[in-house]
Formats: C-alpha cells, sequence, structure tokens
C-alpha cells in the first residue's frame, strides 16, 4: 500500500514538475519586442568561436616552450620539429 501510494504521488509530483517547466521555458517568448530580432537571428550567432579558441589553446603552450630554449641548437631543431608539424600548419589557419 506504501508503496503504491508512494509512486502515484511521484507521478503527480513529476507531472505538476513537468506542467511547471514547459509553463516558465521560453518557447513562447515574444521576440517582436527584441530590437535588432529578426528571424535570422540564431543563438549560433552568440557562441564564441571553439575551433579558433582550440587551437590557440594547442600552439600557445609550444610557442612559450619556444621562447624559454635558450640552447641555439636545441631552440633551431624545436623550431625545424613545430614547421614539420600538424601544429604549424594549425597556426597559420589560425592567423586569417
Amino acid at each position: 500500500m506504501k508503496v503504491t501510494l508512494g509512486f502515484l504521488v511521484g507521478i503527480l509530483f513529476s507531472g505538476l514538475l513537468l506542467f511547471g517547466i514547459q509553463a516558465a521555458l521560453p518557447i513562447r517568448a515574444q521576440t517582436e519586442d527584441f530590437p535588432g530580432a529578426s528571424e535570422n537571428f540564431s543563438l549560433v550567432q552568440l557562441l564564441p568561436d571553439i575551433e579558433k579558441i582550440y587551437r590557440e589553446a594547442l600552439i600557445t603552450p609550444l610557442k612559450q616552450a619556444e621562447a624559454k630554449i635558450y640552447d641555439r641548437d636545441i631552440a633551431e631543431f624545436y623550431h625545424k620539429l613545430l614547421d614539420k608539424s600538424v601544429l604549424s600548419g594549425l597556426e597559420e589557419e589560425a592567423a586569417p
């Protein structure tokens, strides 16, 4: 009896919660009063360029490590290694 009553109360509570969330969601929000709102507006325009951030996160530590190499031969080897690697191509793509 307690299990059945608890199950029914849980279903009732979940239903009320779902109904409350649907009422509070901005699905039916009006954007007509929003300045600059148009049919072409999307949330994608608000997101940062994740690919650029990822490329920068890969390249920056390697460039900082290269700047801290004081031995000329090792620095030259490291620079050539970075130029031959795929990461140097990422840096060129990130430039424009």
